[in-house]
């Protein structure tokens, strides 16, 4: 009994410690640049909040085209987000539902294309973008963030998809219901935390990516968050505070949306992770 109780402590000191270690960085960005010009370097030392002045978010969101380049990641996160839960849900639906040669190759590939390093993947992918004539472009952009989003939306519904029993569906077409209404009425439903999943993950690596920005985008009007925020740093007479609070811009709908989803994203991981 003493070493249970022992136990459960240990677990949550380490519990607390990995929170203030992994929260602790948001925390700091976020209230540093709300201390204001003065405050930013008279309390850069203190742990607690010194006062709320929203000067340095105000200088950046006006004096450069961050309004664009926030805009600009938004529609390619969402577009990403949209298309990987579609197609990934299919995909994964045909390779647990159908059999033909080649299945597990199709499965396997896909792993082995979500392990490279994303600059192994931008080089070639930016050589086809430039012979089709969409290098620099939003469109580009969003296909090579499939690329990083779509192989793992197919193992995790993969997973998921094995765990329905086909009698579902073979109720479903009996009463009538055509293959996609079964899919769409019975199936879908019971993925719930698996698409959730899948969407968080999406939207957050396209959100944040600097890799595949940094190589497909080189006009000002297409660039992302990340991109721009450094091209900002390098061009501009803009401080450190200016430069925190954009990063505060880009962690804040982060946080909404974990905020928002974070049970089903949990429960979409472990079911994902344990099932499969």
């Amino acid at each position: 009994m003493k070493r249970s109780v022992q136990s459960q402590v240990t677990i949550y000191i380490l519990a607390a410690f990995v929170f203030v270690y992994s929260f602790f960085p948001i925390y700091w960005i976020t209230i540093s640049p709300l201390r204001g010009v003065k405050g930013f370097f008279e309390d850069s030392t203190s742990l607690l909040p010194t006062s709320f002045d929203l000067t340095f978010f105000i200088n950046i969101w006006n004096e450069t085209n961050f309004p664009l380049y926030y805009k600009n990641s938004f529609i390619v996160a969402a577009a990403t987000t949209v298309v990987t839960v579609i197609f990934s849900s299919l995909i994964a639906y045909v390779l647990t539902r159908f059999q033909f040669r080649g299945k597990n190759l199709l499965l396997n590939g896909m792993l082995i294309g979500y392990m490279l390093p994303p600059m192994l993947l931008a080089i070639p992918l930016l050589g086809m973008f430039i012979s089709f004539g969409i290098e620099d472009s939003l469109f580009g952009l969003t296909i090579s963030h499939i690329a990083m989003t779509l192989p793992f939306g197919v193992w995790m519904l993969n997973s998921f998809f094995k765990t329905i029993p086909f009698e579902l569906e073979e109720s479903a077409w009996m009463d009538g219901a055509s293959r996609f209404q079964a899919l769409y009425r019975v199936i879908l439903p019971l993925l719930i935390p698996g698409v959730i999943s899948v969407g968080v993950f999406s939207f957050i690596v396209s959100f944040t990516d600097y890799t595949f920005g940094l190589m497909m985008v080189s006009s000002e009007v297409n660039k992302t968050i990340p991109i721009g925020l450094a091209g900002i740093k390098e061009s501009t007479s803009l401080q450190r505070g200016e430069l925190l609070a954009g990063a505060a811009m880009i962690i804040v709908p982060m946080v909404i949306l974990f905020s928002f989803v974070t049970k089903y994203f949990i429960k979409g991981l472990t079911a994902g992770a344990v099932k499969g």
